[in-house]
C-alpha cells in the first residue's frame, strides 16, 4: 500500500470509521503476528504482543505523521513492544527449557516421519540461536531475515543508520550461524 492510501484509510479509522480499523487490523495483523511471534519465540506471547500493538496503534493514530508508510510506523510500535517485553522477561529469554517446544514453521505436508523430527529440531535449535541473541541483534535480524524487510525500512523502525542495520544483521547471522554450526555440520 502506498503513502496516499495509508494516509486516506488511516484518516478515515481516526473518524471512528469502524470498516477502516476493520480493514487496517486485517491488512497487518499477519505480519505484525509473525514479528511478534519471532521476537518473542512463543505464540502466547505473540498473540498477546499482537493484541497489545494494535490498541497501541489505534489509541495514538493521531501520532502518525505520514512521513513513511502506516505498516513501518507499525512495526516500529510492534518492535518496541516486543523488545519492552523481552527487558521484562530477561531471566526467562534464554531459557532453553521455555524455548524447546518452539516451532518456527510447520512441517510441509507429507514429509517422512524422520524428516519431520529433522524439521523441528532444526526449527527448536534456530528459535534457541535467535532467542540468544542480543535484542538489538534479534530485532533487525528477524525484520530482515525473517521477515524479509528492506534495510531501509527497517532503518525507520529500528531509528538507526542502514549501515548499522546490514552490520547489526551480518553479525546476527554470524552469531545464529555459528550456533547452529555443530547441528548443521552433523
Amino acid at each position: 500500500m502506498n503513502i496516499q492510501a495509508d494516509v486516506a484509510l488511516i484518516a478515515a479509522c481516526q473518524q471512528g470509521d469502524t470498516r477502516a480499523i476493520r480493514e487496517t487490523f486485517e491488512m497487518y495483523k499477519d505480519r505484525v503476528y509473525a514479528l511478534c511471534r519471532h521476537m518473542a519465540g512463543n505464540a502466547e506471547d505473540a498473540e498477546d504482543l499482537t493484541q497489545e500493538v494494535f490498541v497501541s496503534a489505534f489509541q495514538h493514530l493521531n501520532n502518525f505523521r505520514a512521513e513513511s508508510a502506516f505498516g513501518t510506523w507499525l512495526y516500529r510500535i510492534a518492535t518496541n513492544h516486543c523488545l519492552n517485553r523481552l527487558r521484562k522477561k530477561r531471566p526467562e529469554i534464554h531459557s532453553f527449557d521455555a524455548m524447546a517446544e518452539v516451532d518456527i514453521a510447520p512441517p510441509a505436508p507429507g514429509p517422512s516421519p524422520e524428516d519431520m523430527v529433522v524439521r523441528k529440531e532444526m526449527n527448536r535449535r534456530m528459535e534457541l540461536a535467535v532467542a540468544a541473541l542480543p535484542e538489538n541483534l534479534r530485532a533487525v535480524f528477524v525484520l530482515g531475515t525473517l521477515e524479509g524487510m528492506r534495510y531501509k525500512e527497517i532503518s525507520e523502525i529500528c531509528e538507526c543508520s542502514e549501515e548499522a542495520v546490514k552490520m547489526r544483521i551480518h553479525r546476527a547471522r554470524k552469531q545464529v550461524r555459528d550456533k547452529l554450526k555443530n547441528y548443521l555440520e552433523a
